[in-house]
């Protein structure tokens, strides 16, 4: 019924277990709870914080006191239109809000104010290249809608304690819950979906995207094709999501060869396994209804004009633009640059550079592979310490060799770990950072009169890789002033007239 199948073994958490080389029956659709980056929350004016003191930041509305009532934020509306028209979608003139009845203790309400039966938008579309990571043609992937609705309060379960403790915190916190359809043909598919999602969300100023911290939260359908489809919910991590389906595909392919159904339910995933949760069939009943304490949503065609305009250049025209001249940036820098949401500081060094005659190229390699390996902050603080014409005068420095590549990197530790504020030229002058041909000159023959023994053995070609260690000897002396390129290069010249 299914066809022959090859199957390969993998050592998976101290068990053997067969995985499927081929997704052909794969059929996987996502549904992404994205926290929208406002200050206030959705229905109430507490302030949003994931760092605040538990239940610090709760208002009588999000507690759920009797006779509250809800004020919707704009601004979570605004966000919610940014990423509906920028993933293509049809927006409605007329949404509306619907309660979803179930209890947990960290729902006050009893219900969760969301869009069940008029959502804020469906019918779009997120494209996936090659240059995103996938590795087939390019992929589309539907959105079947997308709705706005609170997100919950925090549970926690203390390993040495029976009580549960509750933060209502994150309670009524706005949230756009985004569907697909079941596109998803292959796992590394949806981790290239989630990615690209993520990038768009944090360059929209959408959302933080951040997985690590529940702003971003993934569950995941999976079926095999024609088959009832299980939930994995919760993911936190591109890679659970990828594992995750990976796993969940086999498992249903394993109880399909033994004879057994497929039983539509919901799952957890443990890191190596998916776990059932509960069954489908015996999920709560929601009883959902129209809320009867908040209008529908109303948008003009002139307010949907003015959305559409506000948005920047989507990420895809942006990466083109990187890696077209006169940038000529790689794949890897460009992504790294768009992911971290540095296009705009390395534009503005770029300017710079270009100004001062040197090639814009080199201010992407230094952010994306050396001032990212420096700092420890995901909010991109560093760019406060190392503005973009600091940044610009150091590359300066460099190219026009008045210091070494290694100097160049404790300047922009200095101005980045100590908060140093002098110019590059007053650093230059206070740390004697300048290049001095002729005294590294002096110091290299210096080095060749010390170990005349190391020199013949180069010299003979008995050991050629000892002028490692002669330019070891330079770089000591002079304190590491001058890179070993250029050290080495002058070694070898001056060793050479003195044969």
């Amino acid at each position: 019924m299914f066809g022959v199948r090859v199957f390969r073994s993998v050592w998976n958490g101290g068990h053997s277990r067969a995985y499927s080389t081929s997704y052909d029956q794969l059929m996987c659709g996502l549904e992404i709870h994205v926290q929208l980056d406002t200050t206030k929350k959705l229905f109430s004016a507490a302030r949003t914080s994931f760092h605040a003191l538990p239940n610090s930041q709760v208002s009588y509305y999000d507690a759920a006191l009797p006779g509250t009532q809800p004020t919707l934020n704009k601004h979570a509306l605004y966000l919610a239109l940014k990423a509906a028209t920028a993933l293509d979608c049809d927006i409605h003139a007329r949404s509306a809000w619907d309660r979803k009845h179930y209890f947990y203790g960290d729902q006050p309400a009893g219900y969760q104010i969301t869009q069940h039966y008029h959502p804020l938008a469906n019918n779009g579309r997120l494209l996936l290249h090659k240059h995103d990571g996938e590795q087939q043609d390019d992929v589309s992937v539907r959105i079947a809608q997308i709705q706005i609705e609170q997100d919950t309060g925090k549970s926690t379960y203390p390993p040495d304690s029976t009580l549960a403790f509750i933060d209502l915190n994150r309670t009524n916190h706005p949230l756009i819950e985004i569907v697909t359809e079941p596109d998803i043909c292959h796992p590394r598919t949806a981790g290239v979906f989630v990615r690209k999602l993520q990038t768009l969300l944090k360059h929209l100023k959408v959302s933080t995207g951040e997985l690590q911290s529940g702003a971003m939260r993934v569950d995941v359908n999976v079926s095999v094709r024609g088959g009832k489809r299980c939930e994995i919910k919760n993911l936190a991590s591109i890679r659970d999501v990828t594992q995750a389906i990976e796993v969940e595909y086999n498992r249903q392919l394993a109880e399909l060869a033994a004879g057994r159904p497929v039983e539509s339910e919901t799952r957890s995933w443990d890191g190596q396994n998916t776990w059932r949760l509960r069954s489908k069939e015996t999920t709560l009943e929601y009883r959902y209804m129209p809320d009867p304490e908040l209008a529908p949503i109303i948008l003009t065609p002139t307010l949907l004009t003015e959305v559409k305009k506000s948005l920047p250049e989507l990420p895809d025209v942006i990466l083109e633009k990187l890696m077209s001249p006169p940038h000529d940036i790689i794949l890897k820098d460009a992504r790294t640059l768009l992911s971290r949401g540095l296009v705009e500081y390395y534009m503005g060094t770029c300017s710079l550079l270009q100004s001062a005659g040197v090639r814009p190229k080199i201010a992407a390699n230094w952010i994306a592979n050396e001032i990212l390996g420096l700092v420890e902050d995901t909010d991109n603080s560093f760019t406060r310490k190392l503005s973009p014409q600091t940044l610009a005068d150091v590359l300066v420095a460099l190219d026009t060799k008045v210091i070494t590549k290694e100097n160049a990197k404790l300047l922009i530790e200095e101005y980045i770990n100590n908060g140093e504020t002098d110019s590059v030229n007053d650093l230059i002058d206070r740390y004697d950072l300048r290049t001095n041909n002729t005294a590294l000159e002096s110091t290299c023959l210096e080095v060749i009169g010390k170990f005349p023994k190391e020199v013949n053995m180069f010299v003979s070609g008995k050991k050629p890789k000892i002028i490692n260690f002669l330019v070891g000897q330079v770089m000591r002396l002079e304190y590491g002033k001058y890179d070993a390129k250029t050290t080495e290069a002058l070694l070898i010249e001056l060793i050479n007239k003195s044969k």
